[in-house]
């Protein structure tokens, strides 16, 4: 049977892990190609047809989960699973052992994301999860990430086996104090407009930085306080016309981290992970 679920949840993994379930859910995804077409069942049920360019490479999620599944215990120690098979795109989220940060929980997590409709690329990451809301925030350890496009040219089924055969024991020290560091930090709205909007050389960050101003001041779980609040909810303009009171005014790291990451909650890993290290940069430096 598909599952469907709404985005938010897909950060989830609630299942109790055992090996054989995960296997036998992957083994109900099959892809074939014929005339053309990529055809993606799950069990006798078509949920995706393809036709992609010549110089595009098939990655079968279930031969991705066999390969995963015979090394992880000797990386990672999963307790809850989630498999999430949404047409063309499928998901295997682990999730592991919990972490208390600055009074919030965050769970270790490993997870392989694969498309067979040219949707997203194929993806293995680790790195630890933040649980209040499931907002998405990860954080990414050097060397633990894997991700690339469906072509021949890259030899995507090589290089994933490969990538799986030389993983090192996972171990989430490094990122445990990463986020430390930001915990108990402040910054001034003039040096995180200034990163966001100047430094990042992509057009139309003023539109991020407001979306990112909204958030602050309307989030359920790290909404400003009072006085921050008065002043973040007025900037409705770029960041060059803001007054120096606003500039001035400091807010905590921690919150600004929460609410950036929230906005890109709803993209792939990959995405999710670069803009948590792009918050992460700016509030350490």
């Amino acid at each position: 049977m598909t599952t469907t679920v709404n985005p938010v949840d897909r950060l989830a993994a609630t299942t109790p892990f055992i090996k054989k379930a995960v296997l036998a859910r992957a083994k109900q995804i099959t892809v074939t190609k014929s005339r053309g077409v990529v055809v993606t069942k799950d069990g006798d049920k078509i949920i995706s047809k393809f036709r992609p360019s010549k110089i595009y490479e098939i990655v079968s999620f279930n031969d991705a989960v066999v390969a995963l599944m015979s090394i992880v215990s000797g990386i990672f120690q999963p307790e809850f699973f989630t498999i999430v098979i949404k047409a063309g795109y499928q998901e295997l989220k682990l999730k592991g052992r919990s972490h208390n940060i600055n009074g919030e929980i965050f769970h270790e997590m490993l997870w392989l994301t694969n498309s067979t409709d040219g949707t997203k690329r194929l993806s293995v990451r680790y790195g630890l999860m933040r649980q209040v809301c499931s907002n998405g925030m990860c954080v990414v350890h050097t060397g633990t990430s894997f991700q690339v496009k469906h072509l021949t040219s890259n030899n995507v089924n090589e290089e994933l086996m490969a990538f799986m055969q030389s993983l090192p024991k996972l171990d989430a020290t490094q990122t445990i104090k990463k986020l430390g560091a930001v915990a108990n930090k402040v910054i001034t709205v003039g040096k995180l407009s200034d990163a966001l909007v100047n430094k990042t050389g992509e057009k139309g960050n003023d539109t991020i930085w407001n979306l990112l101003v909204r958030k602050l001041s309307s989030s359920k779980t790290d909404a400003l306080g009072t006085k921050e609040d008065a002043i973040i909810t007025g900037i409705n303009v770029p960041f060059r016309k803001m007054t120096k009171e606003t500039l001035d005014t400091e807010v905590p790291a921690w919150k600004v981290m929460n609410c950036y990451t929230e906005l890109w909650r709803s993209l792939n890993a990959g995405e999710v992970e670069r803009e948590t290290g792009k918050i992460l940069e700016i509030l350490e430096g």
